[in-house]
């Protein structure tokens, strides 16, 4: 088995990963501009403000750390998430291999590629339009919000039915050994405006049909993950199955349709309005023998309680748990310790999100962690991708 200090602690800019759907791979051009004069904006949710930062200097770079020129604290963008360049005048963007990828205008980028105004890019789930600072572009902007919403809500019956789904499989790893255990299911799609999660559940809100969209989007992620047998698959949940009548009845019929699959249904424990609803997710879940997952714990407040009076199999600590650990107090280490000592105690499996280094991923295994997933040990990749690897 791999080792943890064999893996490459590097991200790797040759883009020879998986290619998203629909990416085509070209570089076009801008036009010239001076420095400042571009801005990225990003609407709030209620579209009533704006979030505006320019972008300046030859290299202005994307990230979650605070070293980045745009800091963003969102837990689907990674520490270096991407850069946007200005070569001769002209402007480019390029993932630096980030765990949930950039896209531009709904297509994943693989290549250094060109900009315009009016370009939107999403760092994972955040979305960001490109401006020009002085182009009066606010009605255009607008009107293409409007139209890319339209088409949004137009495809959106498609996104229900096979195959506007696709499944990516996420690995999870054993730290001991770096051997892969399982794989947490993803889905995007094809569809224009619909193409990452926060774009469909944006619209199955909506229409309240966002307990249907999640059914669907396990149900077609086991149908895929057939051809991936003998290992675990993570399933995740949305908030408006855990306080519906919805969950248990698509559960059940998950097991009718797949019935030797090892599951691993994953709960938000903050969606969960009290133990005794974890409880009946604990009880009904063994029941069908499945396994059960606390996902981003400590993402807000971590509740404790709940973790003693319903413990699940597995704990998934928040990324904020694992970045920027090696460089961490003996003290702050020491209280992670204690708190996976606790866990353990439990008999609960401790697992790491977002692991990006082979520093973070040694840290984790000295601090107990038993597993782990994160851009290190592979993206989010489509199933023939892990077939073949």
């Amino acid at each position: 088995m791999t080792s943890i200090s064999t893996l490459n602690s590097e991200p790797q800019l040759n883009h020879q990963g998986k290619e998203g759907p629909g990416d085509s791979g070209s570089t076009s051009t801008s036009s010239p501009f001076p420095e400042g004069y571009w801005v990225l904006v990003r609407s709030s949710a209620d579209g009533n403000s704006n979030h505006r930062v320019n972008v300046g200097g030859p290299t202005f770079s994307v990230g979650r750390h605070p070293s980045n020129s745009l800091c963003l604290s969102d837990s689907t963008v990674s520490g270096r998430h991407a850069e946007v360049l200005t070569i001769n005048k002209d402007l480019f963007v390029r993932d630096l291999n980030s765990t949930n990828g950039t896209l531009l205008n709904g297509r994943r980028i693989q290549h250094l590629t060109g900009l315009r105004s009016g370009d939107v890019l999403h760092f994972g789930s955040v979305m960001y339009t490109l401006q020009s600072s002085t182009d009066e572009c606010t009605s255009s902007t607008v009107t293409a919000d409007v139209s890319a919403d339209a088409l949004a809500q137009l495809q959106f019956d498609k996104l229900l039915r096979r195959p506007a789904l696709r499944p990516y499989f996420q690995p999870i790893v054993r730290l001991s050994d770096t051997a892969r255990v399982g794989f947490e299911i993803l889905s995007r799609s094809y569809l224009l405006g619909l193409e990452t999660p926060e774009k469909m559940f944006r619209v199955a809100a909506s229409r309240n049909v966002e307990a249907e969209l999640s059914q669907v989007c396990r149900t077609e992620g086991l149908r895929i993950g057939e051809s991936l047998p003998g290992t675990q698959f993570y399933l995740n949940t949305h908030p408006a199955e855990i306080v519906g009548t919805e969950l248990f009845p698509s559960l059940v019929q998950l097991r009718s349709e797949f019935p030797e699959m090892q599951i691993v249904l994953e709960v938000h424990e903050g969606a969960a309005a009290s133990s005794a609803l974890l409880q009946e997710i604990r009880r009904v879940t063994r029941e069908l023998k499945m396994g059960l997952a606390y996902d981003d714990f400590g993402a807000g407040q971590a509740r404790l309680k709940e973790l003693f009076e319903v413990p699940p199999d597995v704990l998934k600590f928040d990324v904020k748990f694992v970045h920027g650990l090696p460089f961490t107090t003996p003290q702050h280490r020491a209280t992670i310790q204690s708190l996976i000592r606790i866990v353990k105690d439990l008999n609960v499996v401790p697992l790491a999100e977002g692991v990006e280094t082979v520093d973070e991923a040694s840290v984790c295994f000295e601090l107990g962690f038993e597993l782990a997933q994160g851009f290190l040990f592979g993206r989010a990749e489509s199933a023939a991708h892990w077939i073949n690897s």
